[in-house]
C-alpha cells in the first residue's frame, strides 16, 4: 500500500511549527490615547522556545529486484519535483514502465511553503518508509510516512481531524447578554449567525466567571460577520458568553483526533468510574498534533507533559502514531540550540520516553529511525555537564521538575537521577542498534551516577535525599526521593527510610500538581502501598470532581476557595482546567488495579498482578497490548483473565498461572 512520504521528521516539524505559533492571548484597551481605546482583541503569543521548521528539499530513493512488470507514477504536493528512473527523469504525473530486473527509483522535489511530499503509485515501488534518504544530513535514514495519510488525495498540509457537533445544555440571559454553557469542556469551532448583528465579541471561559469577567477572560474572539455568519477556529471553553441579546444562533462542532479507545475500567465505585471517564475525555481533548498541555493556554507540546501522555496512551488508546509525532516535534531541528522547550529534565524525559516507547510497542523501526537523533540530543547534553558528568544549569537552561521551591544550589538532585535514567535507557536503545560499546558507554555513567546520588545527596539525618550537597541547608523535598523510588536507584533500607520520613512526613511540602503526583503515586504503587494511591484519587482528583471538575485540572490546592481555584502565573484565570498531566488514574489502574504491564518489549512478555483494593469494590476492564486487549475481572473471589496473546503469567497471593491466548483463565485468590 502507497503512503506518503518526506524527508524524516518535516511533516511533524511542520505542523508542529503551525501548533507553536497559533497561540493568542486577549488584550484590552482602556488608554484614551491608543487608537485601540475600547477594544477587545486577540494578539499573537510567541512561542517561549525556538520553534524549527521542515526541510524545504529533500531528495528519496530505493533499489529494488522485481520479478514481473509493474507501472509506476508519482504524485507529489509541489510543482517543483520529478522522478527519476535507471537515470531517465519524468515529471509527476507521468506513468512509467517498468520491465523485470533491477532497478533505481530516485524521488526529489522542493516546497518553499511546507515540506515536498511524494505519493508513488505501484507495487514493489509503492512509497512507504522502505525510500531512503540521500540528502547529505540524514543520508540512509528511512523516508517518514504516516498511517493517517495513505490516500492519494490526502493533503499532508492539512493535519486531519474529525468533527462532531455539540450542542449547549442551557442558554440564559445574563448582564445584557447570553451566556451559553456546554455542560464539559471543549475544544471546537463556534459558528454565530444573525442577520441583526454586524460585528460582535465573544468572551470563552472554562468556568462561567472566567466567560462573564470580560475584563479579564482569557480567550476573546472579535467576530467580523460575513454574510450574516462568522466561523472560528477550534478554541477552547465550557461557557461562551455573548454581550448582546440580539437574535442569533451559536453552533459549535468539536475537533478531534478519533484515537478509539481500546483500553477501559469499570467497577462498583460509582466515582471512579466516573474519574476515569473524565480523564479519558481530558486525553481526547489533548491529543491531537501532538500530545498537548492543555486547549486552552498553552495549546503547545511539552516533553514532561507529553511523558506522561505517552504511559496514559498506552494503557488507553495505544496510538503509535500520535507518540512518534510527539516525540519527532519535541526534537526539532538541527542543530540543537537548547533543552526541549528549554528545560533540562525535559530533556531528559524525551530520551526516557523513547526507550518506554518499545518496552510497549516493540515498535523497533521507529527506535532504529530515531536513534540519530537521540545521539545527537545526548551529544548536546553531555556539551553542557560538569568535569565530573554532573548536571549543573547553564545560561539558559530552566530546571524544572515541579511547581515547587527547591535548593538550587549547585548540582539539583533530582536532575542527576533523571540524567542516570536517561543514560540508562540510551544504553538500552544502543543496545538494539547494535552499538554495544556506546551501550557499555552509557552504562557506565548511568552507574556512576547512581553511585554519587547515594553518596552526596543522602541526609542520614533528614532520612532522605537532600535537593543540593553544596549548600549545607540539607532542604528535603518529595522530587528526588520520588524519583529515587520510582527508578530503583537506592537500597531497600533507604527506600524505607525515604517513606517513613519523606513520603509520610506531613511536615515536607506536598505535592500540588497532577503532574508530580503521577510520579509519587506511580513509585507508592511499584512498592506496594496502594491505599496511598487510592486515598489520592479521593482526596486529590475527588477534589476536583466535587467541585465540578469536567477534565482534570492543571493543579489543585484544596486550601483554596472559589474563583481562587482558577488563579496561577500570577492571572485570574491562568490555570488550564483542561490539563493532560492529570490523566495519570488511567495508568494508575490499569497497571496497579487491573495489575497489567509488559515485562519484555512489545508484550513478548507480560504480567497480570492485579491488586484486590476495598476502595474499588469489585472491577473489570481492558489494557490494550500490540495485538488486542487483555482483559480482567476482579471478585472477591476470583480473578478471570483473557488474553488475545501468550506469554502472560498471571500473579496471585495463592500462585502463578500461565496465560493461554484466546481461553479464559479463571483462579482463585
Amino acid at each position: 500500500m502507497s503512503k506518503w512520504i518526506w524527508f524524516p521528521g518535516s511533516f511533524e516539524l511542520y505542523h508542529s511549527m503551525l501548533l507553536h505559533n497559533r497561540r493568542t492571548i486577549a488584550r484590552r484597551y482602556k488608554d484614551a490615547k491608543s487608537p485601540l481605546m475600547g477594544e477587545t482583541r486577540s494578539m499573537y503569543y510567541q512561542p517561549m522556545w525556538e520553534v524549527s521548521g521542515p526541510e524545504h528539499n529533500v531528495v528519496l530513493q530505493k533499489e529494488a529486484t522485481i520479478d514481473k512488470e509493474e507501472t509506476i507514477e508519482m504524485l507529489s504536493n509541489t510543482e517543483y519535483s520529478l522522478i527519476n528512473v535507471d537515470g531517465v527523469s519524468y515529471p509527476r504525473n507521468v506513468k512509467i514502465k517498468l520491465s523485470k530486473g533491477q532497478h533505481k527509483v530516485v524521488v526529489s522535489g522542493f516546497n518553499a511553503e511546507a515540506f515536498p511530499a511524494f505519493y508513488i503509485k505501484g507495487n514493489v515501488f509503492a512509497s512507504n518508509r522502505s525510500y531512503t534518504v540521500l540528502n547529505r544530513m540524514r543520508r540512509g535514514q528511512n523516508a517518514g510516512e504516516s498511517e493517517l495519510y495513505t490516500d492519494e488525495n490526502d493533503k499532508v498540509e492539512i493535519f486531519k481531524f474529525k468533527y462532531k457537533p455539540v450542542k449547549p445544555v442551557s442558554v440564559r440571559k445574563v448582564n445584557r447578554g447570553t451566556l451559553y454553557d456546554f455542560g464539559r469542556e471543549q475544544f471546537a469551532k463556534l459558528t454565530l449567525k444573525s442577520s441583526a448583528i454586524k460585528k460582535v465579541t465573544l468572551f470563552l471561559g472554562e468556568s462561567e466567571e472566567e466567560a462573564l469577567d470580560t475584563d479579564y477572560t482569557q480567550i476573546v474572539l472579535n467576530a467580523e460577520m460575513q454574510k450574516g455568519a462568522y466561523t472560528s477556529n477550534a478554541v477552547a471553553f465550557r461557557y461562551v458568553f455573548i454581550p448582546t441579546t440580539k437574535a442569533h444562533t451559536l453552533s459549535a462542532k468539536l475537533e478531534y483526533l478519533p484515537i478509539v479507545n481500546r483500553g477501559c475500567f469499570k467497577g462498583a465505585n460509582d466515582f471512579v468510574n466516573k474519574l476515569w471517564d473524565i480523564c479519558a475525555y481530558t486525553m481526547l481533548l489533548n491529543s491531537r498534533e501532538g500530545f498537548f498541555d492543555g486547549i486552552k493556554r498553552d495549546r503547545w507540546i511539552w516533553s514532561g507533559d507529553a511523558y506522561q501522555s505517552y504511559l496514559v496512551n498506552y494503557y488507553l488508546g495505544f496510538d503509535k502514531e500520535i507518540v512518534k509525532r510527539t516525540i519527532r516535534s519535541l526534537r526539532g531541528g538541527d542543530p540543537i540550540i537548547h533543552h526541549m522547550n528549554t528545560i533540562t529534565d525535559y530533556t531528559f524525559f524525551w530520551l526516557i520516553s523513547i526507550w518506554e516507547y518499545y518496552f510497549y510497542t516493540g515498535d523497533k523501526d521507529f527506535i532504529h529511525d530515531i536513534y540519530p537523533d537521540m545521539k545527537d540530543v545526548l551529544a548536546f547534553v553531555e556539551g553542557r555537564l560538569s568535569r565530573d558528568g554532573m548536571f549543573e544549569t547553564r545560561p539558559g537552561d530552566w530546571v524544572f521538575i515541579d511547581w515547587s521551591t527547591f535548593d538550587s544550589d549547585g548540582p539539583l538532585c533530582a536532575e542527576q537521577i533523571l540524567l542516570a535514567r536517561a543514560y540508562e535507557c540510551m544504553s538500552n536503545c544502543a543496545k538494539l542498534n547494535n552499538e554495544p560499546e556506546e551501550a557499555v558507554r552509557c552504562k557506565k555513567r548511568s552507574d556512576a551516577i547512581k553511585k554519587k546520588v547515594n553518596a552526596l545527596y543522602w541526609s542520614d539525618k533528614k532520612g532522605g535525599f537532600v535537593d543540593s550537597y553544596t549548600s549545607g541547608k540539607e532542604n528535603v523535598t518529595r522530587h528526588a526521593n520520588i524519583l529515587a523510588l520510582l527508578f530503583g536507584y537506592t537500597t531497600k533500607e533507604r527506600e524505607q527510610s525515604i517513606i517513613k520520613n519523606v513520603i509520610y512526613n506531613k511536615k515536607i511540602t506536598p505535592i500540588t500538581t497532577p503532574y508530580f503526583e503521577f510520579f509519587e503515586l506511580d513509585a507508592m504503587c511499584k512498592i506496594g502501598d496502594f491505599k496511598y494511591m487510592t486515598d489520592m484519587l479521593d482526596s486529590y482528583w475527588g477534589g476536583m470532581l466535587r467541585l465540578g471538575a469536567t477534565t482534570i485540572w492543571e493543579e489543585f490546592d484544596p486550601r483554596k476557595k472559589g474563583i481562587e481555584h482558577y488563579e496561577m502565573y500570577g492571572g485570574k484565570y491562568e490555570k488550564s482546567l483542561c490539563h493532560a498531566w492529570g490523566a495519570s488514574p488511567i495508568y494508575l489502574l490499569g497497571k496497579y488495579a487491573l495489575g497489567i504491564k509488559p515485562t519484555a518489549p512489545g508484550y513478548e512478555a507480560y504480567e497480570v498482578r492485579p491488586n484486590k483494593m476495598a476502595f474499588l469494590g469489585n472491577f473489570e476492564g481492558k489494557v490494550p497490548c500490540p495485538a488486542g486487549e487483555i482483559f480482567v475481572k476482579i471478585t472477591d473471589d476470583d480473578v478471570r483473565v483473557k488474553s488475545p496473546i501468550d506469554g502472560g503469567t498471571l500473579v496471585l497471593p495463592s500462585g502463578t498461572y500461565k496465560i493461554e491466548k484466546n481461553k479464559e483463565l479463571i483462579a482463585h485468590w
